[in-house]
């Protein structure tokens, strides 16, 4: 059973109606901050520098979108703070060493590291402990950020903060010193509608006080407002997880303070999404209301001479280069694009039929498979050499993706549904052959395969509740998936959708201008 099971079969209507409930939230967020930015420049004045403080909660999938909106705060003259916890600076680091100068020079876009209260060796994918040990840790450090300390490198005070959502308790410290807050939303607004929603599911006896699903089967389904799909209890975030009822509890409530806290507390709340994307969500009656929507956030820029380069601070190396020249030997829309990000977890089993399936597949299609080396270790050593050395494919550890999906030979993309690598690939125009595991993910699929229906299920049922794919049905879905006129006319669409807002009239950039100028004063 899925999240959804709505069908929206004229994408275009559907995008209109989203654009203009989308115009009238835009405006109604203005009014709404008008009085704050008012009181702000009473207070603060007009500074010719603004200086804007960045925390991304410590996951690959959140610094990402994060340090695209850094780039655009330093193209519109601010100098910015990025914090990362000590862990991911030094990653971040190492992955920029040779990377291009950030825009605006590299001295106005500092990269600071601080504890988050875990120990060397200890689990960081723990997040439940995790996020009881930031909270402690963090505070002290940020502090003394916010004020200009620990080195400052020139930048001086913080004028403005923006923080992960899923960080707002660190917003306090920014409203005492009476700054301009900003908290974004890394993931889907269909998600953090149902977070911000959850009071009103255990009141409807939809979930219990901890998330948990108070029934099971054709009585999970719900729906938080008209406008919105149907949902399936089941498939909530927080209780789509590896680990124990425990830790889905726990996660359920740190999901729904820091999400409450950042509703109330931040001065405009943020979404790495667009109107057309998801009309039924950003309305007058959804619990995503307040949202302002500024996506899609690109992972990619622009160089002097036309080609896509890496952000500086991204988790990414800056050498692609194998993976492109691969890419540029390949028909157009050929290659079979595999990556599941950071976090995603495979069998040995199943990572053995999808290496048969990739470097014997009946096709003999080319590929590019990202396994990293996490994963790699689960696979015999003689498959690993067996897909590596297959003439037709590449074998590697990690590939500039939106490089990738950008490239014209890519045909489709095997994914976890991340909402990074969902984004990237709608942006790009790429089919999507959907294979979540955990979280949102069973969330983006329903839309990918449902709402959108810009994509394919791997398998009908979730995953582990069902034996392995074989290599002959993963043969079998990715040919079914290249086959689908109807998939690429669909995502090219959404394509050019996703291009629309953020360029010229756009609503996410007019969206974005407004936080701009909220974030000034």
């Amino acid at each position: 059973m899925y999240l959804y099971s709505l069908f929206i079969p004229n994408l275009a209507e559907t995008c209109a109606l989203g654009c203009r409930l989308t115009q009238q939230h835009s405006d109604r967020s203005i009014r709404r901050h008008r009085t704050h930015t008012l009181r702000s420049m009473a207070t603060h004045g007009d500074a010719a520098a603004p200086h804007a403080l960045l925390l991304p909660y410590p996951a690959q999938g959140h610094v990402i979108p994060f340090m695209e909106l850094a780039h655009r705060l330093l193209d519109r003259g601010f100098a910015v703070t990025f914090v990362n916890t000590d862990f991911n600076h030094r990653r971040v680091v190492e992955a920029a060493a040779g990377a291009p100068p950030a825009a605006g020079g590299g001295r106005r876009l500092r990269l600071v590291g601080v504890p988050d209260g875990m120990g060397d060796g200890q689990d960081r994918d723990n997040l439940v402990r995790l996020n009881a040990t930031m909270q402690e840790a963090m505070p002290p450090r940020l502090e003394a950020l916010l004020d200009g300390g620990e080195g400052g490198e020139g930048l001086g005070r913080a004028t403005c903060v923006v923080v992960d959502a899923g960080m707002s308790w660190a917003l306090d410290a920014a409203k005492r010193r009476g700054l301009p807050t900003a908290a974004l939303w890394a993931a889907s607004a269909a998600v953090l509608a149902v977070i911000v929603g959850a009071k009103s599911l255990i009141r409807d006896g939809v979930i219990d006080d901890d998330g948990a699903p108070v029934k099971i089967g054709s009585g999970s389904s719900f729906r938080l407002a008209e406008s919105m799909p149907p949902m399936d209890a089941t498939f909530l975030a927080w209780n789509y997880m590896a680990g124990s009822r425990d830790a889905a509890r726990m996660v359920f409530h740190y999901l729904t303070t820091t999400a409450w806290a950042a509703v109330a507390k931040a001065d405009v709340l943020l979404c790495n999404t667009f109107p057309d994307l998801e009309p039924g969500i950003l309305t007058p009656d959804s619990p995503a209301a307040s949202v302002l929507p500024i996506g899609p956030l690109r992972t990619c820029r622009p160089t002097t001479g036309g080609e896509a380069a890496p952000l500086v601070g991204h988790f990414w190396r800056a050498d692609g280069e194998a993976c492109l020249s691969f890419l540029d030997a390949q028909p157009q829309g050929s290659v079979v694009y595999v990556a599941f990000g950071s976090l995603a977890v495979m069998s040995p089993a199943q990572l053995r039929e999808l290496a048969l399936a990739l470097a014997l597949g009946a096709s003999g299609r080319p590929f590019l498979w990202v396994l990293r080396p996490g994963l790699a270790g689960k696979l015999p050593a003689e498959l690993t050499d067996m897909v590596a050395q297959a003439q037709h494919g590449r074998l590697v550890e990690w590939a500039p993706q939106e490089r990738v999906l950008a490239h014209p030979a890519v045909g489709c993309f095997l994914t976890h549904c991340g909402w990074n690598s969902t984004l990237e690939g709608i942006r790009n125009g790429v089919p999507l052959l959907c294979w979540p595991y955990f979280t949102d993910q069973f969330s983006n699929q329903t839309y990918i395969c449902d709402i959108w229906r810009v994509g394919m299920r791997m398998t009908a049922a979730p995953v582990g509740s069902r034996g392995v794919v074989s290599k002959e049905e993963i043969v079998e879905r990715l040919e079914s998936l290249l086959g689908d006129g109807g998939v690429k006319e669909r995502v090219g669409k959404l394509r050019e959708l996703a291009e629309r807002s953020v360029s010229g009239e756009g609503q996410s950039l007019k969206n974005l201008n407004v936080f701009m100028e909220l974030m000034r004063k």
